[in-house]
């Protein structure tokens, strides 16, 4: 083909050129995982919030989706979303899904409620409104990974770079830059050779 020829290709003009093979736009990784029953909170006429658990057989699962799309926002600084999910063991559905953000500040501790046999824990995302203050109890018969998967928990929410490489992933290339600038460097060697054929 001769450079003309090639310079029309790369500029749109001649022969179509084949499309790009299509990417999946998004994976998801459970990075974190733990048996956990879910609490009811329920407003009382004095005004405070009566705490309760749920009986059903619950699970917790942190799970990272990665997105194949330039990073927009710092929310997806890492080229991916965190997101808190509580499922039913018995039937396996999700029933709750708590998307979680850098800026959230979100937290999960421990909640002392004067029983030490009582491991409750609360996920807060930084604002005392009840829907951002989540109760779990954890329901392990051996209460030594509570500790663990409590530090894990907050190292994930609070650094996105963790929760991506817990995942086994990084921050995403822009698949349209780099075509770009593969087709100028194309671009400037064609015309340098037309250039130099001309002297």
């Amino acid at each position: 083909m001769s450079n003309a020829q090639d310079l029309l290709s790369i500029l749109g003009g001649g022969a179509p050129r084949p499309a790009p093979r299509a990417n999946p736009t998004s994976s998801e990784k459970t990075i974190l995982s733990f048996k956990a029953g879910k609490m009811n909170t329920e407003l009382q006429p004095n005004g405070k919030y009566m705490v309760s658990p749920d009986n059903r057989r619950g699970e917790i699962n942190l799970v990272w989706t990665t997105t194949n799309s330039a990073p927009s926002s710092s929310a997806t600084a890492s080229g991916g979303q965190l997101t808190v999910e509580w499922k039913d063991r018995r039937t396996m559905t999700t029933v709750n899904t708590y998307p979680i953000f850098p800026n959230d500040n979100a937290t999960f501790e421990r909640v002392e409620t004067g029983n030490d046999a009582d491991r409750v824990y609360l996920l807060s995302s930084g604002t005392n409104s009840s829907d951002s203050r989540h109760f779990f109890w954890m329901q392990d018969k051996e209460n030594q990974p509570d500790e663990d998967n409590c530090v894990n928990f907050n190292l994930y929410m609070s650094d996105y770079s963790e929760a991506a490489r817990a995942a086994g992933t990084s921050a995403p290339t822009n698949n349209n830059e780099n075509e770009a600038a593969d087709n100028n460097a194309e671009l400037l060697r064609i015309m340098q050779g037309a250039l130099g054929s001309q002297g």
